[in-house]
């Protein structure tokens, strides 16, 4: 589900795009380090946009240094130093990826059901060390995913998109949040949860059209009847925005960045790298729609 939050590269200057990168490969070698380098395999960047908020929630600094890495032997390239904000998400990133898989264990059928059980005994190890690190969120995010299969999976569940992302968008929020002060808390999981909720439905419109073939569950069919059109994934549209604009006043009430490149790593996140992320699926979706109007 995760994957859909990167920035709009070529809107990022140099040293924007140095930081980000410093970030990225500074949360791989974290990940290396606490949680084991399996878990390196589930780096993604939708935690690299964490990490510049946790930075910034918890008035941290980012270090960067210099030095090679295994992918990249010849060149030393910047990656930021061990910190609190890359520590929280190596351990996050790890509780969600097992959570995932084993979702996919239980809910899933033939070749993804066979790869969930595969990641699963494959992540297990990262994910008793972040248990270990984050009891509480581990708990928190297994009670948030429970209640989002139980409602996937309730045969006459009432057609709704809105109310399964809201369940997802509250798994966020407590990701976003933990751990940080009462007033950053407030803002930071108001931040999760319009982007938790943002990436619901996102996933649900690009997984659309095979989900509708296979016969899986995707809450935008069940609440089009099996039937979604393109006016129909306008409405979508409108949904995705009205949660970036929920977003958009988390963001506007944060009262510091720890750099001004990730303010702007932030920024482009928001208000370029997701808008231009959901007019891509939407486009493709519209396309795949109706290509199997004309091949019925």
């Amino acid at each position: 589900m995760l994957g859909y939050i990167r920035t709009d590269a070529k809107e990022l200057r140099l040293r924007e795009h140095e930081s980000y990168r410093a970030l990225y490969c500074g949360l791989c070698r974290r990940m290396g380090k606490c949680t084991g380098q399996c878990s390196r395999f589930s780096l993604s960047y939708d935690f690299v946009f964490l990490a510049a908020l946790r930075y910034s929630f918890g008035r941290e600094i980012p270090e960067i240094e210099k030095r090679r890495c295994p992918v990249h032997p010849l060149r030393p390239r910047p990656m930021a130093k061990p910190s609190e904000a890359l520590t929280y998400c190596a351990h996050a990133s790890a509780l969600l990826t097992y959570h995932k898989c084993r979702d996919d264990c239980r809910d899933e059928r033939g070749g993804r059901r066979l790869r969930g059980y595969l990641a699963r005994g494959f992540f297990r190890p990262a994910y008793r060390k972040a248990k270990k690190a984050l009891p509480e969120l581990d708990l928190a995010i297994r009670e948030s995913l429970s209640a989002l299969s139980d409602y996937e999976n309730t045969p006459d569940a009432v057609p709704s998109a809105d109310r399964p992302a809201a369940l997802f968008g509250e798994l966020m929020a407590t990701v976003f949040s933990y751990g940080l002060s009462p007033s950053d808390a407030r803002v930071a999981a108001a931040m999760g949860r319009a982007v938790g909720h943002w990436i619901y439905l996102v996933d649900a419109a690009d997984d659309l059209v095979e989900d509708q073939k296979k016969g899986r569950f995707n809450p935008l069919l069940l609440l089009f009847e099996n039937s979604p059109t393109s006016e129909d994934l306008e409405r979508v549209k409108l949904s995705l925005t009205g949660q970036l604009m929920r977003g958009e006043q988390a963001l506007l009430l944060m009262d510091s960045f720890a750099t001004p490149e990730i303010k702007e790593i932030i920024y482009n996140i928001f208000y370029l790298g997701l808008p231009s992320c959901a007019e891509r699926v939407l486009e493709k979706a519209e396309k795949q729609l109706s290509q199997e109007k004309r091949d019925p």
